[in-house]
């Protein structure tokens, strides 16, 4: 884990965060909006952080 990946995860999660937000204060649950928002912001992270790894294995 290097810090790249730490970051990417970093900002997929308060990227998934604020959509989830968003998506909770549009369907009027906002702790069910955090929560997928988190799902989906470290499922991003996550496949950043894949993409980065692999990137900098192939330099």
């Amino acid at each position: 884990m290097n810090k790249n990946q730490t970051y990417s995860i970093a900002v997929g999660s308060a990227f998934g965060t604020s959509i989830g937000t968003s998506i909770g204060a549009i369907t009027g649950t906002v702790a069910m909006g955090t929560v997928y928002g988190s799902v989906i912001g470290l499922i991003v992270g996550v496949i950043l952080a894949l993409v980065i790894f692999k990137e900098e294995k192939e330099e």
